[in-house]
């Protein structure tokens, strides 16, 4: 059997419940406190037993199911501060695969890095680099399965003269993506980098930006908002193309009522050489209802225009999302999460893709420093190919996943 496509790569719900569930372990044990100061080190432990409908295909593109062991130690840092202000948030993740699919067994992990300084005073610094490796990836032009590696470094620089009511933030970053093939074997045709090992890496990228945010507290917790920013690409190799681009909002963000928070805005976005020239209207439109401190429900809109790797990967897209969660007699708490995804390609052999999730999850707080989860996945992606393209599994599947998930903190 080839393992070529494992449809993992794109399975974003994993990502978001992964993401709820170091949310809601906000409140760990006591920790090492670090010397005098109020800083604490919270080391721990997570253990997932995950069920994968989906999680590679054979050489006659049949989906080959299986169970994922994960096991992650980590530690969060945080060391809050007026001169300055510390967080660290770090992990590893071996992903141990059973039966037939162990060859697929590798290590992952991810880690933030945040630095405040002088966040009360007239300029202050905000410095933040977070890495990711990971097999699951936000590319929707690809066949073929993917490791990534990220590196995304932010600086921003606000300026907050008098009392702070009107805020000037020159911001610049850096992101560096490269990727692995996630498994040996192809199920496509030859030098084709989607799903070649050999040219896979040939993918990698790096993003350079810059930008200006202006914000307007004409109330206490509302804002209006003024951005500009203005990016480029540059390719590690031939097989990717050189690409920039601009987008600028305006709108309003903040607490419109006691329990309705929200963000209104509008703008224009475009993306030059990806190849060719692609421009487009843009929105974010998020709403979030907290009736009361124990729940909230998060309804989004957000149209973009973007780049994905490849010789050919410039989009618009469009995106919907829901996210619901509540907490029950203190301990217990149940979500809901879904999302819908669709992005045009003008000039790539993907003319459009889409991806659906969904995702339910609950978990109990089994004791302060110890808590029990468990939750199912689905997803959907389908592919429109332009005319000789090849149909790859990874275009078009759904999958399944069942999970359940033990964690200590100290």
């Amino acid at each position: 059997m080839v393992k070529g496509v494992r449809t993992g790569s794109l399975s974003l719900v994993g990502l978001a419940l992964l993401g709820f569930a170091a949310a809601a372990a906000a409140s760990p044990g006591n920790g090492i406190r670090l010397g005098g100061s109020s800083g604490r080190l919270h080391p721990y432990l997570e253990l997932e037993s995950r069920w994968d409908s989906n999680v590679a295909f054979s050489d006659q593109g049949q989906a080959t199911s299986g169970f994922i062991l994960h096991v992650r130690p980590g530690l969060i840092l945080e060391a809050p501060g007026d001169p300055a202000a510390l967080d660290l948030r770090a992990d590893l993740d071996w992903a141990q695969y059973l039966g037939k699919n162990s060859d697929l067994s590798r290590l992952y992990g991810e880690a933030q890095l945040g630095v405040g300084v002088n966040r009360k005073g007239t300029v202050g610094l905000e410095l933040t680099d977070a890495f990711r490796r990971t097999s699951s990836t936000s590319v929707l032009n690809v066949g073929g399965a993917l490791v990534s590696n990220t590196n995304q470094l932010d600086l921003a620089i606000p300026y907050r003269p008098g009392g702070g009511a009107f805020i000037t933030t020159l911001t610049g970053g850096w992101a560096l993506e490269t990727y692995e093939p996630f498994a040996s074997g192809r199920l496509c045709p030859a030098n084709t980098p989607s799903c070649d090992p050999s040219l896979v890496s040939k993918l990698d990228y790096s993003d350079l930006s810059a930008g200006l945010d202006l914000r307007w507290k004409f109330l206490p917790r509302t804002a209006a908002i003024l951005q500009g920013e203005y990016w480029t690409r540059i390719p590690g190799s031939s097989l990717g193309a050189k690409a920039s681009g601009l987008r600028a909002w305006t709108g309003l963000a903040g607490l419109f009522t006691a329990h309705l928070a929200g963000t209104l805005k509008g703008g224009y976005g475009a993306a030059y050489n990806a190849p060719g020239s692609i421009s487009s209207w843009l929105a974010n439109l998020e709403t979030e209802w907290l009736p009361f401190e124990t729940a909230g429900l998060k309804l989004g809109y957000i149209h973009d225009v973007g780049v994905d790797p490849g010789p050919a990967g410039g989009y618009t897209s469009h995106r919907v999302y829901a996210d619901g969660h509540m907490l029950f007699s203190g301990r217990y708490t149940a979500a809901l999460d879904g999302s819908f995804e669709y992005r045009a390609y003008p000039r790539s052999p993907v003319q459009a893709a889409d991806l659906f999730t969904l995702g339910p999850s609950v978990e109990a707080e089994v004791a302060r420093w110890l808590r029990v989860g468990a939750g199912y996945a689905y997803t959907k992606r389908t592919s429109e190919l332009a005319s000789g393209t090849a149909a790859l599994p990874g275009y078009r599947f759904d999958k399944s996943e069942v999970y359940l998930r033990v964690r200590g903190t100290y």
